[in-house]
């Protein structure tokens, strides 16, 4: 799913509730959402069949690519041997079978997932709209906006995040077992490094994106009031919230990057110490880079589970404001 979506909705409190099985008295029990939230998914099967099946294949695919490495690297280090101009040429064709489709998927997946994400969106609107209570103006008009766009999210999770992971993890494992079953430990070690580091920053950062949530509809809010006085304070509030938001994903990125090599390091470590012999005396080239390939696709799908404990912590909210706007109200 497209990550430019807007900051959402006006929040009655600090709502911070997910999906829970401890439902209050006269609220909607979860469940119950879910089914309707299933119903609004298969309502439109063929969109639906369009933008997952890119997200099913591309990550089954995408080990490929160690295996194309795998192939190139086990004959270049063949006893130092010269290579003709023609042998590398006959690389060419694998290398862009292999990368050209993975491009090809990910256009065909941005299209269809837009194409999804817009109809859910008409849908989440239509049916809001069919219910919504009354209110403040400013707060009605953010609800129709950025509140039904989060609501779209939680279904991002069904069309790409559980594929990413169901379908990348199990691939990538399987191929490195194929190619080179003995670095397998050590793969897996090496990509769990970076994964913490994207779970502790994931938590800092859908935290400050709620607290966006709420001053997006605080500011909408005091435009409909011509609270001027308040809108100054809410909009200084959130021009700050965006600033730290943005620092927080940046050095989220930059100590996932750190965190990649650090696990490397990590693991050549505890090798010649002795502490744990993850990797073997010697490599080849071609395992060096298998391994650095298959470690890149790994962490994706292990981000892939951050990504989908934040969304649901984000957007649950949302789910509830939307389909039981009177219950969120009271």
């Amino acid at each position: 799913m497209h990550t430019n979506i807007p900051l959402m909705v006006p929040m009655a409190g600090p709502s911070h509730e997910a999906p829970s099985d401890r439902d209050l008295p006269g609220v909607t029990p979860v469940k119950t959402l879910l089914k309707e939230m299933t119903r609004m998914m298969l309502a439109h099967p063929w969109l639906l069949a369009l933008t997952i099946f890119p997200n099913i294949i591309s990550p089954a695919l995408a080990p490929l690519q160690a295996w194309l490495a795998n192939e190139v690297l086990a004959e270049v280090a063949k006893g130092g041997r010269a290579f003709a101009l023609q042998e590398l040429l006959t690389y060419v064709p694998y290398a862009l079978a292999v990368f050209m489709g993975l491009a090809l998927l990910q256009i065909f997946e941005k299209v269809s997932n837009r194409m999804y994400d817009d109809r859910l969106l008409i849908d989440v609107q239509r049916r809001w709209f069919e219910i919504r209570g009354v209110g403040c103006a400013g707060q009605q008009v953010a609800k129709a906006t950025n509140d039904a766009k989060n609501v779209v999210k939680i279904f991002d999770l069904a069309q790409k995040e559980i594929w990413v992971v169901l379908i990348g993890v199990p691939a990538v494992l399987l191929w490195q077992i194929k190619l080179s079953p003995e670095l397998l430990p050590a793969l897996v070690v090496t990509a769990f490094i970076p994964f913490l580091a994207s779970l502790v920053f994931g938590q800092i950062i859908a935290r400050l994106s709620l607290r966006g949530v709420v001053l997006v509809g605080n500011v909408s809010s005091a435009v409909a009031q011509g609270d001027k006085r308040r809108l100054h304070t809410e909009q200084e509030k959130l021009y700050r919230n965006r600033i730290k938001f943005e620092v927080t994903k940046q050095l989220s990125e930059v100590t996932s990057e750190f965190a990649f090599w650090l696990s490397l390091v990590l693991v050549l470590t505890l090798s010649l110490g002795g502490v744990w012999a993850l990797l073997p005396e010697q490599l080849t080239a071609a395992q060096i880079g298998v391994f650095l390939v298959n470690l890149k696709l790994l962490t994706k799908p292990l981000n892939a589970v951050t990504k989908m404990h934040n969304k649901v912590r984000e957007s649950w909210p949302s789910v509830r404001r939307v389909l039981r706007p009177q219950e969120a109200a009271a």
